[in-house]
């Protein structure tokens, strides 16, 4: 399962205790400006409505200071190891191996945001020797992003502490990874990964001694075979990524290479530089940290129990009444939150227990949560649609539009799977029982506000009263006045958002920097044309096409974070979508929906660990059987959107 990667030691280090101190007041501080950009925002946006007329340059406002403030998390996020990894193989290696593979790639961390920070302060010095200003305001350019690259040298001094912490621990062999996988590896490592290791460093040792000596040689070796050169790039990554190395450094390392071979290492060096400049001070890009930080507040004030509340009180009167209300609280939920992992966590606190009590069957309230969860990401505004968005430059409030229905039918699907199985098979679920005389009143009465916070960012958004950045400061401001106005923003819990934010927001930001040289990448190896033109050189439809790769993402998302299939994958099917003919917004919406599915899908699907960790006396084989009616009915709705693309794209059509 790939999860961040987070430090492990019984007892932590002096100085990783100092790291957290010395680091947190920065991160807030960067989170607290979000914030205040976000209340500007939403000042702006009623000026605006009301006729008074609107603040000018909010985007040269947003885009320098928001760019300021995701640098600020990074230092933060770096000292509490927030930097994703695919933990696929990670019960299949011993202690001492575990541990060589966390310092490498430290290591290979170390060296990717060395090179990050050298080449974006590089750069802020030639914007600031150029004059360089934003156009209404004035504001020199050069000296934002100069904080950025100071921002970024204060995260390689803090990684560079992180690789002596986990030199030290290798060499003392302290504890490495996490119980369950020495555990599961029973303190062996085994031969798959000694043959993938050795044949990862055989490979790597052999082409660096070959750079090394021939650059130019083996540069004329690569563009002379693209297809072949990128193939072997492909199967290095995977290789990597499979011996737990932190994605963003290995994409954004082989990226930098790649495009060097390409086109030598001057546009390599600039790649990497004006691509992550022009990123993080693009105004579109704070969608996706405000949503963040809407999700956050939404938790802390209680939502989650409101929107259950009311599926509750609306749905207890029937068979199999508390799983029907599962469903549609985490559809409520995820409204607000954007995340499928956070729902399912939220959810399997809050329901499992109550359906277990009133004598559900362990299997359906287990499969029940695991596919609501799902609803997290699918109903919008969600966090990896806005990173599809980011990466592809697609509309980001075309794409939340285009996930309403698509969403809505999950939910209506799950809600009829439930009704079948409580048919079929009647001990699943009790008899129901009449709820208190104005339940449903009261539970209203106490949701409303989500109702009017999620009506009022997508319902905005779709009525073109506001930009996705300005709904997702509307979302921020709004959630975060429910938790004040709910007195649920004590000095622990504001600390806790802050610190969530400031960890999911640099961990998704550091991927993206590395997606960004590797996606040039890949572009100037035409690797994303000559796929196309091999596609349309075949005797076979489009839709067959499209039928393999959802089975690939079925595959991928059973054993991989969305974030990680999207940062690995878009770059490369995108293109061949579209040369294919198919519409962006559709093909992102149904990537995003196999993705999830994969979420579900036994026996690796995420979201049924994440039960199984709730409930520990509940077996796995029993979660993975609960699980399958509802992946059944995600199979029926996935074939429902591919064979009537009308379903997505009708209302984004409507805007």
């Amino acid at each position: 399962m790939p999860h961040p990667q987070t430090d492990i030691l019984p007892r932590k280090p002096v100085i990783d205790v100092v790291l957290h101190r010395v680091t947190r007041p920065l991160a807030f501080a960067g989170v607290l400006g979000m914030l205040a950009v976000a209340a500007i925002t939403v000042i702006a946006v009623m000026l605006r409505w009301s006729g008074l007329g609107g603040l000018a340059a909010m985007n040269e406002i947003t885009g320098m200071l928001f760019a300021v403030a995701i640098a600020a998390t990074l230092p933060a996020a770096t000292a509490q190891r927030v930097h994703l990894r695919i933990d696929l193989l990670g019960g299949m290696m011993g202690p001492r191996v575990r541990r060589m593979m966390d310092f490498l790639g430290s290591v290979l961390l170390l060296l990717f945001v060395t090179l990050l920070a050298r080449e974006v302060y590089a750069y802020s010095g030639r914007l600031i020797s150029g004059g360089r200003t934003t156009t209404i305001l004035g504001w020199p350019v050069g000296q934002f992003v100069r904080a950025v690259g100071v921002l970024l040298w204060a995260t390689v001094a803090v990684q560079a502490v992180i690789c002596a912490l986990d030199l030290r621990r290798m060499a003392l062999r302290a504890p490495a990874g996490n119980a369950a996988c020495d555990a599961a590896s029973g303190g062996r490592t085994h031969p798959l990964v000694w043959g993938l290791l050795l044949g990862t460093a055989v490979a790597v040792a052999w082409l660096v001694w070959w750079g090394w000596g021939d650059f130019r040689g083996m540069s004329r070796v690569v563009t002379r075979a693209p297809l072949a050169s990128v193939g072997v790039g492909f199967a290095l990554l995977w290789a990597a990524l499979l011996l737990l190395f932190p994605v963003s450094a290995v994409m954004g390392l082989m990226g930098l290479v790649g495009t060097a071979l390409f086109l030598n290492w001057g546009p390599a060096w600039s790649v990497l530089s004006s691509e992550t400049v022009g990123f993080v001070t693009n105004p579109q890009v704070a969608a996706l940290p405000l949503f963040l930080l809407m999700g956050s507040f939404a938790m802390v004030a209680g939502l989650s129990d409101d929107v259950y509340r009311l599926a509750r009180a609306g749905l207890g009167r029937f068979r199999g009444g508390l799983a029907l209300a599962t469903v549609g609280g985490c559809a409520g939920f995820g409204a607000v939150t954007g995340s499928s992992l956070a729902t399912v966590a939220t959810f399997g606190r809050i329901s499992l227990p109550q359906m277990r009590a009133a004598g559900y069957s362990p299997a359906l309230a287990s499969g029940t949560v695991a596919a609501g969860g799902t609803l997290g990401a699918l109903i919008p505004p969600s966090a990896p649609i806005i990173l599809f968005a980011l990466l592809t430059e697609a509309s980001i409030g075309q794409l939340f539009v285009a996930a309403v229905i698509p969403g809505l039918m999950a939910a209506a699907l799950y809600m009829g799977t439930i009704a079948l199985v409580v048919r079929m098979t009647p001990g699943a679920a009790p008899v129901p029982q009449p709820g208190p005389p104005g339940e449903l009143r009261a539970a209203f009465a106490r949701a409303g506000p989500v109702s009017v916070l999620f009506g009022t960012v997508i319902g905005g958004l779709y009525a073109g009263v506001f930009t996705a950045t300005e709904s997702a400061a509307v979302g921020a401001i709004g959630a975060f006045v429910m938790a004040l106005w709910r007195g649920k923003l004590s000095g622990d819990r504001i600390l806790s958002v802050m610190g969530e934010t400031t960890a999911i927001t640099a961990m998704i930001y550091m991927l993206i920097f590395g997606a960004l040289v590797f996606s040039f990448f890949v572009g100037v190896s035409q690797l994303p044309e000559t796929l196309t033109r091999m596609v349309g050189a075949l005797d076979v439809t489009p839709l067959l096409i499209i039928a393999i790769l959802l089975v690939v993402y079925l595959l991928l998302g059973s054993v991989m974070d969305s974030f990680a299939i999207m940062i690995i994958t878009v770059p490369i099917v995108t293109p061949l979508i579209l040369g294919m003919g198919y519409d962006l917004i559709w093909w992102g919406i149904i990537m995003l929906v196999v993705v999830e599915t994969g979420l579900i899908t036994p026996p690796f699907g995420v979201n049924l660990f994440v039960i199984r960790s709730v409930q520990p006396d509940v077996p796995l084989g029993t979660v993975f059987k609960g699980a399958l009616p509802f992946v059944l009915s995600d199979f029926l709705r996935l074939a429902v959107l591919v064979l009537f693309p009308a379903l997505v794209l009708w209302l984004p059509a409507q805007m």
